[in-house]
Formats: C-alpha cells, structure tokens, sequence
C-alpha cells in the first residue's frame, strides 16, 4: 500500500548517508530543488532491521536517521499499516561552489509531518 502525505514545509527531516548517492541526488536536483521521495521500511536491511530507505524516482537517496526511523516505524505500527510506503516532498540542498573551487556535498530534507520530527 502507498499513499503520500503533506508536510508543514518545513522541511525538517535530514536523510543520513547521502554521501553515498550523490549520482542519485545530481540527477534528481536536475529536475530542479524540490522532488518527491519515497520512504520504504528495509526490514532486511543487515545493519538494521527497523532501516527506512529514501528512494528518489526509485533509487536509494539515503536514509532515516535511526532516531526517525524508529519514531516513523512506531507510527507506522500504531496505524496499523507496517509495511506501507509513504510519499512526501523533499527538498536537494548543498551543491555550492567552495572557496577551494569544489562545490558541497548535496543533502536531502524531508516534509514530513510532527510525528516523523524529534520533540
């Protein structure tokens, strides 16, 4: 099941590990700023079991960090749907020029709702 929910705009949650896709992040700020991600539970993930993984158009972006990923599996539990894959509006952020010439890393924030957010 999948279904898409509207953040506050803010834009609060980081994905962790981005630096690993940046390729992924290059080709989705190509499309422009704000994108569509999708978040999937990776249960069989062998670092750990309760992983939530970023997908931008189907490719991993990163992750939840394990504090979010956590409080966003607890919600998924108490609402009765474990498994379901959620969209919702991320917004590329980095990719400035450097002084020495090189530009940053891309990073990726999420718009999810309070409940995905720490207190």
């Amino acid at each position: 099941m999948e279904i898409s929910l509207e953040g506050p705009g803010a834009f609060a949650v980081r994905v962790v590990g981005v630096a690993q896709y940046q390729e992924v992040l290059a080709r989705a700020a190509a499309e422009g700023a704000e994108v569509e991600a999708a978040l999937a539970p990776e249960n069989d993930n062998p670092h750990d079991d309760q992983a939530v993984t970023v997908l931008i158009g189907g490719a991993r972006a990163g992750y939840l960090s394990r504090d979010d990923a956590r409080r966003y599996r607890a919600h998924l539990a108490a609402v009765g749907e474990p498994d379901l894959t959620v969209y919702c509006a991320a917004r590329i952020t980095g990719g400035f020029a450097t002084r020495g010439g090189g530009h940053a890393h891309l990073g990726l924030r999420l718009d999810l709702p309070r409940f995905a957010e720490k207190a």
